[in-house]
């Protein structure tokens, strides 16, 4: 019995000068806090990515994302993704799309809007967040945290996993990688470069390097320290309103 008080008290003392770790949640929130905050919930900006238009309206839980462009025929394309779903403008007339046709340009409307958004969409229910060793790039250190999503309600791409290196004195989002399973699969690794907030959150341009297959994401800051990493492109958004 004293034997046993006696490791309760050990532990109550170990735990006072050992704080909890924040949990992975918390840590995202801190930074979804300095990337926009309630400024992702009213928000409406337009901007350049790769010779196609982009606009991002948000509204208290209404969403419009648009991807505007001219094909190689002189069409005017207008795809359109919101609360009701996804559809296409071809010279202002509704197309009439495949299942699969629709499903496909819908994803893809919705990955650029996706990662210009990132942290702010770590908040979704989907997301399994989990703490992984802190990292050390450049110097900084960073919180490392792994996300992998539930199949209900993680999309088409749920097998998709995630690591973000957070700043661990700003929340900066300086670094992320992913593992993706579409087109053969394949594994990427994106460096901020430039940050801007516009309307109040902040967007990024990143360098964009790929990985060679099957690489474990926690050993990318690693690899890319020491210029193992192909640069693949630049990922740049070229905003028109603030």
């Amino acid at each position: 019995m004293r034997k046993t008080l006696a490791f309760v008290f050990i532990a109550v003392i170990f735990a006072a000068c050992n704080p909890t770790e924040k949990s992975a949640e918390e840590h995202i929130q801190e930074a979804i806090q300095h990337h926009g905050g309630n400024a992702y919930s009213n928000l409406e900006v337009e901007f350049k990515f790769r010779d196609k238009d982009y606009k991002l309206y948000h509204n208290n839980g209404i969403f419009k994302y648009e991807r505007i462009f001219t094909d190689s025929t002189g069409q005017h394309i207008d795809d359109i993704l919101d609360n009701d779903g996804f559809k296409r403008l071809i010279d202002g007339e509704n197309a009439d799309l495949s299942t699969e046709d629709s499903a496909a340009y819908a994803n893809s409307v919705n990955s650029v809007h996706y990662f210009a958004l990132l942290p702010y969409n770590l908040n979704d229910a989907a997301v399994i967040a989990t703490n992984k060793d802190d990292a050390l790039i450049n110097g900084e250190a960073y919180k490392t945290i792994e996300v992998k999503f539930k199949q209900k309600g993680g999309g088409t791409d749920y097998e998709d996993i995630f690591m973000f290196w957070f700043n661990t004195k700003t929340y900066d989002m300086d670094y992320f990688a992913y593992s993706y399973h579409t087109n053969g699969g394949g594994v990427r690794f994106r460096e901020s470069i430039n940050s801007e907030r516009v309307n109040g959150v902040i967007f990024r341009d990143y360098n964009n390097y790929k990985v060679e297959k099957g690489t474990d994401l926690t050993e990318l800051p690693a690899l890319f320290e020491s210029g193992e990493l192909e640069l693949l492109s630049k990922i740049d958004l070229e905003f028109q309103s603030k």
